[in-house]
């Protein structure tokens, strides 16, 4: 072996990714300059084999070794492969990853360690690394969907209000379309009865106060549309849910404060963590934090 292929294989055996090309992907059985297999069908539920066993027991600071192969891929693997090969296969990886941690673990610490390493990478949405922005494919479903759109839907507040300290709610086009899931999709596994339904009906009130924290206003004829078409929210009571300060009476101004501070805060990448070094007293930074 060459001290070329010596070192390309020293450093595939220390990032699971370039492990992942070099052992899962099937490859052509002869390999000339620029010719690489594609990851497909076949090779898809092996990739999530592997990664999967990696993300089912994984502590946050596992994940966080984890998460940094990732990058370290992501960010140097693109010069020396094919790059539909490359952009097909961080695809897949940023799926499974995503699908992971959302929809198998849903762990607050997880969580928190993929935003503390990916959210100073969002500002392009159409990084690849924006992992946090980019669509995932659930179990059994036929669409993509956002990690903040499927929490809203789940209606994980812990995780969700991870997400939302990370300025996620802030980055949304559409941020009443967050409340509207909240308010409309069932639960995905359970079927509802009376003892669950109270439940429910309290972990919708606690993410929808938790979005308006975030939000100046809501679009109350949005969520009235959707009644209109058919649609039935889960809780009857479900404008009682939201301030009358977000949709009829004037914003307090102590909010309307705490959107402009985050705001400035979001564009220069400093939520959540820039919050702590703004000199202001803790019960403040707590505020501005989504704490209160």
């Amino acid at each position: 072996m060459s001290d070329g292929e010596e070192a390309e294989g020293s450093v595939a055996e220390r990032n699971v990714f370039m492990s992942l090309v070099s052992r899962v992907i099937r490859q052509p059985p002869y390999r000339f300059p620029g010719q690489w297999g594609r990851p497909n069908e076949t090779s898809q539920p092996r990739i999530f084999k592997t990664l999967g066993s990696i993300l089912r027991n994984a502590t946050s600071e596992e994940f966080d070794a984890f998460i940094t192969d990732f990058i370290s891929f992501a960010q140097e693997a693109h010069a020396g492969v094919d790059t539909q090969f490359y952009i097909e296969f961080t695809n897949m990886c940023t799926n499974i990853i995503l699908h992971w941690v959302f929809t198998h673990r849903a762990s607050v610490d997880i969580v928190r360690t993929l935003m503390a390493r990916t959210c100073h990478l969002m500002q392009d949405q159409s990084n690849t690394l924006a992992i946090a922005c980019r669509s995932f494919r659930p179990l059994c479903s036929q669409s993509g969907v956002t990690p903040l759109m499927f929490v809203a839907q789940n209606r994980q507040y812990d995780v969700l209000k991870v997400l939302l300290q990370y300025g996620m709610l802030e980055r949304e086009r559409w941020p009443t379309y967050i409340v509207i899931s909240i308010l409309f999709n069932s639960p995905r596994l359970e079927e509802l009865n009376e003892e669950n339904r109270g439940d429910l009906g309290r972990e919708i009130r606690e993410c929808v106060e938790l979005c308006c924290r975030v939000l100046t206003s809501v679009c109350i004829p949005d969520i009235e549309m959707q009644i209109i078409y058919g649609r039935v929210p889960l809780i009857a009571d479900w404008q009682e849910c939201i301030p009358t300060t977000r949709y009829q009476e004037p914003c307090e101004l102590s909010h309307l404060c705490r959107a402009v501070v985050r705001g400035c805060l979001l564009r220069k990448n400093g939520l959540p963590a820039g919050i702590k070094d703004l000199p202001l007293p803790s019960r403040l930074q707590c505020f501005l934090n989504l704490e209160l």
